[in-house]
């Protein structure tokens, strides 16, 4: 009788620390996420402004590549930095990016580093475009390539 008891117990116990550390790592993970989507939000803001910039430079460079123009989500786009040149409150920005386009089910066609300048009332310009390193693409793919 004393056994089941224990048994009991312990069992009660145990799921009273389980349920504890499961509602200590959900708050944790919560207050995290929390945390970055203010991060990531601005991201996908300043990315989704640069777009039609970041396609054309895209476009323009591997229209000589593929056969079709790739494509990028945000998941594949880092801002390296953004500058502000003119000093403090002024409305010149430069946004340098690494992006890596797709083509297909998010097969990588190459890493590329693009210097965009953004200035008032929303002027954009292609600075600079640097293509960092090619990925190859799988056989079922090569058909895409030009040459």
């Amino acid at each position: 009788m004393k056994k089941k008891i224990i048994l009991v117990v312990t069992i009660f116990i145990l799921i009273i620390v389980v349920f504890s550390v499961k509602n200590s790592i959900v708050n944790t993970t919560a207050k995290q996420a929390e945390e970055e989507s203010q991060d990531i939000l601005y991201q996908d803001v300043i990315i989704t402004a640069l777009s039609p910039t970041i396609n054309t430079a895209i476009e323009n460079y591997y229209k000589n590549i593929l056969t079709e123009t790739p494509l990028y989500d945000s998941s594949f786009i880092k801002i390296l930095n953004i500058e502000r040149p003119n000093g403090y409150r002024t409305w010149y920005f430069i946004i340098n990016i690494e992006i890596n386009p797709f083509i297909g089910p998010h097969i990588p066609v190459g890493k590329d580093r693009i210097s965009i300048e953004l200035s008032y009332p929303g002027l954009q310009e292609i600075l600079t475009f640097e293509h960092v390193k090619d990925y190859p693409l799988p056989e079922r793919y090569q058909h895409l390539y030009l040459h």
